[in-house]
């Protein structure tokens, strides 16, 4: 029987959780392992695949992600960091201009509602620390930094050489970098031919394989309780899924909830949803995509124009009224958890 109550040991951090198949998989098929990565937990579990191998893949994956993190940490010592105060680089890794690269399509992509450069917004609302600070600043202060109009397109790439005429341009790959630590994975377990392996980075999830010729399946936590799960469904191989939720970082003040999740349009955290989920179908970027479309997602305005431009079928957002906003395509595959009538689900 499915459990709808859930107790675990990463409540607070993890929001998409695998169903463990015990019916039909055997535990010792199961090969699992935990690391904690950029302060979130990474899981990987692997299926009838050799101890050896596996802990091969999982350390070139945990080295990989330790030097994009050396590379993109916003605030501490990193490239990026070094970028953001001086407005200047020089970079000595051709790879690190690949993953700006990747972030600025994505940032045209959805029309800049995912925007890599408002690192300063996101730290002048006190994000950028390993405490968050919370700090509501004054809208003249957020407004200079919109009128900017900050974007990875005023970047000025040359020969080993970062530049921006733009002062109040800093760079966040926060809102990308656990999909393409799925993507590194992948590309890891493809280079060392593991076939059968789910990985689970913060809740963002890509599956491989099909462990005993069954589908992975996975379990979305309910936004409003975290010992409560939303729904479940099946990934099939190569399918990613990930979750943005205004309870992932946030500060509470005046008895209102700020989010980490900061509007690049109007500067200011998400009041409409609190929480998007995207289904992505097997395809390059999968683990990207599942990650970056959330944003666009729950800043949305209208689900069904953001469906069109993003060319995107399956997804569904939540409010903290209990309501779930969900597309057609998506709801033939959620099977519900919660109790009848608890949520509010309509389709657009």
């Amino acid at each position: 029987m499915f459990p709808k109550k859930l107790l675990k040991n990463y409540s607070s951090i993890l929001v998409i959780l695998l169903i463990f198949l015990v019916n039909s998989c055997a535990k010792s098929d199961f090969y699992e392992h935990k690391a904690l990565v950029y302060g979130t937990v990474l899981e990987f579990k692997f299926y009838k695949t050799d101890a050896e191998l596996s802990n091969k893949a999982i350390k070139q994956v945990i080295n990989r992600l330790n030097t994009i993190n050396k590379q993109f940490h916003p605030w501490k010592e990193s490239e990026i960091s070094e970028f953001n105060k001086n407005h200047q680089l020089k970079y000595t890794d051709d790879s690190f201009i690949k993953i700006l690269s990747k972030a600025k399509y994505y940032e045209n992509f959805t029309h800049s509602l995912f925007n890599p450069s408002i690192g300063k917004l996101i730290n002048l609302w006190g994000f950028h620390a390993d405490t968050i600070i919370g700090n509501i600043p004054s809208e003249n202060k957020v407004n200079i930094i919109l009128n900017s109009k900050p974007s990875l397109n005023q970047l000025l790439i040359t020969k080993n050489t970062i530049t921006t005429k733009n002062k109040e341009l800093e760079i966040d790959l926060g809102g990308m970098i656990k999909g393409l630590s799925l993507d590194i994975a992948n590309e890891i377990y493809e280079e060392l031919g593991i076939d059968n392996v789910l990985t689970n980075f913060g809740g963002n999830i890509l599956a491989r394989g099909k462990p005993n010729n069954r589908y992975w399946e996975i379990a979305i936590q309910n936004p409003l309780d975290n010992k409560l799960l939303l729904a479940k469904l099946k990934l099939e191989p190569g399918m990613a899924i990930g979750t943005s939720g205004d309870y992932e970082k946030y500060f509470l003040k005046n008895g209102s909830r700020f989010s980490h999740l900061i509007n690049p349009i109007n500067g200011y955290p998400i009041k409409k949803y609190s929480s998007a989920t995207v289904l992505i179908t097997p395809q390059e970027d999968a683990g990207i995509k599942s990650d970056v479309l959330s944003k666009p997602v729950i800043f949305s305005n209208d689900l069904n124009k953001t469906r069109d431009d993003l060319n995107l079928d399956y997804f569904f957002v939540t409010t903290r009224e209990k309501k779930i906003l969900i597309s057609e395509s998506f709801l033939k595959k959620v099977e519900w958890l919660f109790e009848k009538d608890e949520f509010d689900v309509q389709t657009f």
